[in-house]
């Protein structure tokens, strides 16, 4: 079974060595709230692999290819600085990693910018995207612009959504989730991937994400939030469900105290039906991604 992993994120030594300084000086607030110090006394959930680990991680797991997202970054100066780094990383490694460029869609010039050096920069894709953090609109002109160029270059955008439920976690930020399935349903030329199950959406109902075909989900973090049955509901709909881990994140952080790739896809293996194997594994993504 070829896998291919539709969600992972790599960061830069620069920004991994010592991650709560850095984020700091590069005025990311929000990243500074999830790799420091929690204030119930655990470790951040976030790893920190260097390449060469994670490609084992990857070979370890028996994943093909890796999709590295962008971050949310609250600046569109953070935005290029990593797309420079994870692109030279992807074009080292053009048959093991893939990339969505990251983005500020609030900064409508550097959105421009980081559009019209994608595809050079060896980019699939763009996002992930985060209304919450990153304080923008699916209504405003700047969303709408953004959605022009990237149906033009046939870009795929990644959309994080938040569970709208009460629980509460380190870093939880909400996200508007019926205004961005709007977006999906205003912009059909686009192809969108909502992360996390679509925010759990796929588990109340499958019917208004069956409309849109455009849209498609991933399975994004996962075993943080659902036990195992959500492999078998959210696969229920067969041609839009995306396999994708979050590494490197700690999936498993009672078993793990640094990021590891293989339990996740071994979890998946076993729970996903074997008719939908196939399409979640690789199929999607890769019709999707033209891989």
């Amino acid at each position: 079974m070829r896998i291919v992993d539709a969600h992972t994120h790599f960061y830069p030594a620069f920004a991994a060595n010592a991650p709560e300084e850095w984020a700091k000086s590069a005025n990311e607030p929000y990243w500074g709230k999830l790799v420091g110090k929690r204030a119930d006394g655990k470790l951040s959930l976030q790893g920190f692999p260097c390449e060469k680990k994670f490609l084992s991680d990857m070979d370890e797991a028996g994943v093909e290819i890796a999709v590295i997202q962008g971050w949310y970054w609250e600046n569109a100066a953070t935005c290029e600085l990593m797309n420079a780094e994870i692109s030279k990383l992807v074009k080292k490694h053009p048959d093991r990693l893939k990339a969505f460029a990251a983005i500020q869609i609030a900064d409508s010039s550097s959105t421009t910018k980081i559009l019209d050096r994608a595809r050079d920069g060896g980019f699939c894709g763009i996002g992930e995207i985060h209304d919450g953090v990153q304080k923008f609109s699916y209504s405003g002109p700047e969303f709408e612009g953004f959605t022009a160029k990237a149906a033009e270059l046939k870009l795929p955008v990644c959309i994080h959504l938040t569970e709208e439920t009460p629980r509460q976690y380190p870093g939880k930020c909400e996200t508007r989730n019926n205004a961005a399935l709007d977006a999906a349903r205003r912009f059909p030329e686009v192809d969108f991937i909502f992360a996390h199950w679509c925010g759990g959406r796929v588990f109340e109902s499958c019917a208004e994400i069956e409309k849109l075909e455009n849209a498609y989900f991933d399975s994004a973090a996962s075993p943080l939030m659902y036990d195992n049955s959500a492999w078998g509901k959210g696969c229920a709909m067969r041609e839009r469900a995306i396999f994708g881990s979050d590494y490197p994140i700690r999936l498993y952080p009672r078993k793990f105290k640094t990021e590891e790739l293989r339990t996740i896809v071994e979890t998946a293996k076993l729970h996903v039906p074997e008719a939908a194997r196939e399409n979640f594994f690789h199929s999607n993504i890769e019709r999707l991604f033209k891989l």
